[in-house]
């Protein structure tokens, strides 16, 4: 049995939005067939091309590919203009009673002890600076909820 290989950077189109900040997003696109279902990715990327991050979309394999597409950038536009941290008197703050990203893998262990980075508002927190910022909420409660990367996170 034969398998096949899709790559969102290698085969996906450019997409560039701009977020509410006025800051400029690099993505590639790409819809391939999943079983009965197909994704739509968006891989973020900087701009020598590495990426970032990954958006997803996980619609019906009859969906129509524009009509998919169109999700992924509805997706990827609520999640480039929604904000977390805050640089407050030189320090990262969190400002939001949710704050929402993705797990990610480095091999980059210049400034972490760990393989394991955070994608917080396009910017990259290690392990260590994660726990800077839940200092000052020593004693509050919280819920850690973890979302398949083709769930909308709201």
């Amino acid at each position: 049995m034969s398998s096949i290989t899709y790559s969102t950077l290698d085969s996906g189109y450019d997409f560039f939005i701009t977020d509410k900040w006025n800051k400029k997003h690099h993505y590639k696109i790409f819809t391939f067939p999943l079983g009965i279902q197909q994704l739509s990715e968006a891989v973020e990327v900087d701009k020598s091309g590495s990426p970032l991050n990954s958006i997803q979309v996980l619609t019906d394999v009859t969906t129509d590919v524009e009509k998919a597409e169109l999700l992924l950038k509805a997706k990827i536009k609520r999640w480039i203009n929604r904000r977390h941290l805050k640089v407050i008197h030189g320090k990262q703050e969190i400002i939001s009673d949710v704050v929402r990203g993705t797990l990610g893998w480095t091999n980059d262990l210049s400034d972490t002890s760990f393989n394991t980075v955070f994608e917080i508002d396009s910017k990259r927190i290690t392990v260590e600076n994660l726990i800077e910022l839940l200092d000052p909420y020593g004693g509050f409660n919280f819920k850690l909820q973890l979302y398949d990367p083709s769930d909308e996170v709201d």
